[in-house]
């Protein structure tokens, strides 16, 4: 566990993540109930003595969100960003942009945690990806990704469109209390 989280924090995120995580985390925004949002992990971690590059390494685990987001994907919105990025010069440059983003926080978050110099291959692999963890800059992998990006860092087209279709949560929306079912236990 990270020493910087609290017990109760670490408990309710793994209770919303679903599992236990493979590599420490914290949490990096939350619901307006106060409960986890988006969680960032460590973008490298060490696993039976090999260092190991993990891009994809924001989570949302807020269910309302996890629910209206997987909705959106079960709509096509999947396929609909992806069409927008080969048709729209400005959205795709300023997904690009946002990807570029992410992947200097990433390095920059791999070099403090690892011992040295950051090898290549791991380097490559955290620059070379998107935040959803795909070498496909012009397909859309996951909306789950996006919309975590945009929440813990702004600047993702795909993340905030996602965000203006759902809503942000409220403490009315009482998030940490929902089921799988999306509905309040």
């Amino acid at each position: 566990m990270n020493p910087e989280i609290s017990n109760s924090d670490y408990q309710l995120a793994v209770q919303l993540l679903g599992r236990d995580p493979r590599t420490p985390f914290a949490v990096k925004t939350r619901c307006g109930d106060g409960s986890p949002q988006v969680l960032i992990a460590d973008p490298v971690f060490l696993e039976d003595g090999i260092w190991k590059p993990f891009p994809a390494f924001l989570w949302l685990v807020c269910p309302r969100l996890k629910i209206l987001v997987a909705e959106l994907e079960q709509q096509g919105y999947i396929r609909k960003y992806s069409q927008q990025l080969e048709t729209d010069e400005d959205f795709r440059l300023r997904f690009l942009s946002s990807q570029t983003q992410i992947s200097a926080i990433r390095v920059e978050m791999a070099e403090k945690l690892y011992p040295g110099e950051l090898p290549e291959h791991i380097r490559e692999i955290l620059t070379e990806t998107t935040i959803a963890g795909s070498r496909d800059f012009r397909g859309v992998k996951c909306l789950h990704s996006h919309l975590a990006h945009e929440l813990a860092f702004a600047g993702n087209p795909i993340g905030a469109d996602v965000i203006n279709i759902v809503g942000h949560c409220s403490k009315v929306d009482n998030c940490s209390h929902l089921n799988k079912g999306g509905n309040l236990e």
